[in-house]
């Protein structure tokens, strides 16, 4: 009888396998693990780029933040950073979309923040009850403040943790094609084989490229109709 896997994701040994079978070291007597993982996670963030710029929701990820009022102020606080409390999320690179409901409502539905998008600093305007704006500046989210404590819920686009030991799970579904041929590209291109370098890397572009088609795929099920001018995108509850 046939074991059942215990995870839908690949090892990051499974890609070092590969790759040092395409530059034909499959003993592993030159391109070790040590040697190759640093080529492997350079590949993975390449791959990370690749999707996120797709628009492949694989890296979108979503929390709630609670901001207490300051004893002192009175006001919650008025940005979301690394050193913040509470702190952004660690993974976060940059969030997407801001929902905000009152923190002793917790029968009530997200309401949508408005982000500010203007230029310059957000309008000059009075802590209220509810935050109502945001934006993304200098690496943070910075908020107008408000007068009761308020849950925020944020997606943002996520960091996938750096692949450090062969057991390390590839947090992106069936990547082990793309990610083997752009690592064994790299590990061709660092002994010189230029030409065999630019064949492999080849092949990794047709790779990403069919899991980038894989991944939106659904997407296109259903048909499409030309968005007429003036549209303007509906507000979404959560």
């Amino acid at each position: 009888m046939p074991v059942v896997p215990t995870t839908a994701y690949a090892q990051a040994e499974d890609a070092l396998t590969l790759a040092r079978a395409l530059v034909n070291d499959a003993a592993g007597a030159v391109f070790t693990d040590a040697l190759l993982m640093p080529l492997l996670n350079s590949a993975y963030r390449g791959l990370q780029r690749e999707l996120a710029e797709s628009g492949v929701s694989v890296l979108a990820e979503q929390q709630d933040l609670e901001l207490d009022t300051d004893p002192t102020s009175g006001i919650t606080s008025t940005e979301l950073s690394d050193v913040s409390s509470p702190q952004l999320p660690t993974d976060c690179l940059m969030p997407h979309m801001l929902w905000e409901r009152a923190a002793a409502n917790t029968g009530d539905v997200f309401a949508p923040m408005e982000k500010f998008m203007s230029g310059g600093g957000m309008l000059n305007l009075q802590p209220s009850s509810y935050l109502r704006m945001w934006e993304w500046r200098e690496d943070k989210v910075n908020l107008i403040g408000a007068t009761q404590s308020i849950t925020v819920r944020i997606r943002y686009e996520k960091i996938l943790p750096m692949l450090s030991v062969g057991t390390d799970p590839v947090q992106i579904r069936s990547a082990t094609d793309a990610l083997a041929f752009a690592t064994a590209a790299l590990a061709a291109r660092s002994r010189g084989a230029r030409a065999l370098a630019a064949d492999l890397l080849g092949a990794a572009q047709a790779a990403t490229e069919n899991l980038i088609r894989r991944y939106i795929r659904p997407e296109q099920i259903q048909p499409r109709r030309r968005k007429p001018y003036g549209y303007h995108r509906r507000t979404v509850y959560l």
